[in-house]
């Protein structure tokens, strides 16, 4: 299910099966809910047994409400405190509302047993005894785990997991990592090489739920495709450790799609043609968001404006929904043809989104490490899609400004890219400082996304 080939276009619905991305043109160098109490205070029992409250509002803690047993502490930690999250018959964490039983993926575990009692709680499970169970990235109901699920990975480092789905489109999955018995740095990739949780380092004993959604479809890229409803992870690190998993279908979650270039598609290593540690940002970006809302990388190496609309828009079109997103990034390889292409070129995307009601937002495309304020390198497009932006009442991301500035606080650039000589393509550290820069900045100025971002 891996592949390569990439294209700059965030769309809503992704696949876990992308691997890579095909050369770019030599030119372009370039608890339900916790166990909150009356008052939201949790009621350790004398044997371990902890009470459920009334009603009971969100207790905030550090990622949600914990239980403790004799012998047997859930801690919940990573997820946003609650703030105004009052659920009914319990809490959810993160400040989100739920119906009783919702547990924020880093609020509340459901405790495993602890000795001469037990927990109670949601459904985002704890483990018994001595060891603990941390919970995920903030605030979004996590998927009970599913212990058949184990037999479709393989592997110690990195840790495979093929697992078949009913039907292509979005899911959202719950990873516990780490061991009983040794520590673990784990670190999750979905898809093509997608990384949507950062390394987690945990002691022996330690357990760590993340939640993220990853879109699953068949996917068609210069060098490289990927089959439909499978969903690919791929847990490595230097000490990888997998405890539990299991998934959900999510089709009312929104999609960001995105079209590109090589600067923002997933890259499989073999088939990255600078080195194996290229990246494009949008292969970062999960990382960042809740797992509220997937993304689907359809962006291609090598593609314009006009020639991704032709060769890889189809399918992505088809799947836009209302409420879904498009990320629009095209400029280094349109330089090189016709200037006067690229603006109609971004405008039919525009159109696409609008006419499904989706919600385009367009991208001034990063800057090449040879760049400067002066001459950032583009022949005009970038100014070019900042005006589209402004004439068509779109929101834009300057990625082009941004970067810049983003390389001025790095003391070599050289380690941002795929190697010493490289000078457009990203390494897996410039793709995630500038994935990162990115949500900071839709975080910022872009208000229906922001309920999004971590």
């Amino acid at each position: 299910m891996r592949h390569s080939g990439c294209v700059l276009v965030f769309l809503a619905a992704a696949a876990l099966t992308q691997v890579g991305c095909s050369p770019e043109d030599a030119a372009s160098t370039t608890g339900s809910g916790g166990s909150p109490g009356a008052g939201g205070a949790a009621n350790p029992g004398a044997g371990g047994l902890v009470g459920t409250g009334t009603g009971g509002a969100a207790n905030p803690g550090s990622g949600g409400a914990a239980s403790a047993g004799t012998g047997g502490a859930i801690t919940a930690s990573g997820g946003a405190t609650g703030s105004g999250g009052a659920a009914t018959g319990g809490a959810g964490s993160g400040g989100r509302a739920g119906t009783a039983g919702a547990t924020g993926t880093g609020g509340a575990g459901s405790g495993g047993s602890a000795t001469g009692g037990s927990a109670s709680g949601g459904n985002a499970g704890g483990t018994a005894g001595s060891s603990s169970s941390t919970g995920g990235a903030g605030g979004s109901p996590g998927v009970p785990l599913d212990s058949t699920l184990m037999a479709r990975c393989t592997g110690t480092n990195p840790i495979i997991c093929t697992i078949p789905v009913p039907a292509n489109g979005n899911y959202t999955v719950t990873v516990e990592l780490g061991s009983a018995t040794v520590a673990s740095t784990s670190r999750v990739q979905a898809e093509l090489y997608r990384i949507v949780v950062p390394p987690v380092t945990l002691a022996a004993g330690a357990f760590s739920q993340q939640t993220f959604a990853v879109n699953v479809r068949a996917e068609k890229h210069d060098g490289y495709s990927a089959v439909e409803k499978v969903l690919n992870l791929q847990i490595d690190g230097s000490a990888p450790a997998l405890h539990g998993l299991g998934f959900a279908a999510a089709a009312t979650i929104p999609t960001i799609f995105v079209a590109g270039d090589s600067t923002v598609c997933d890259w499989e290593p073999t088939y990255a043609p600078v080195s194996t540690i290229e990246r494009g940002w949008a292969q970062e970006v999960s990382q960042f968001l809740l797992p509220t809302i997937a993304v689907a990388n359809y962006a291609d190496s090598g593609e314009t404006a006009g020639t991704f609309y032709s060769g890889f828009w189809a399918p992505a079109k088809a799947a836009l929904r209302a409420g879904d997103f498009v990320f629009i990034q095209f400029g280094h390889n349109d330089q090189k043809v016709d200037l006067t292409l690229y603006k109609p070129g971004l405008l039919k995307y525009i159109t696409d989104a609008r006419a499904k009601n989706a919600i385009p937002i367009l991208f001034t495309p990063p800057a090449r490490k040879a760049a400067t304020t002066a001459d950032p390198g583009f022949a005009g497009l970038d100014q070019q899609a900042r005006d589209l932006a402004a004439a068509e009442n779109v929101a834009l991301v300057d990625l082009t400004n941004l970067s810049l500035a983003y390389y001025k606080t790095v003391a070599d650039k050289s380690v941002l890219f795929a190697s010493s000589t490289e000078g457009t393509h990203f390494s897996e550290t410039g793709a995630t400082a500038l994935a990162s820069a990115v949500t900071k900045d839709l975080r910022a100025n872009v208000a229906v996304l922001k309920a999004y971002m971590k």
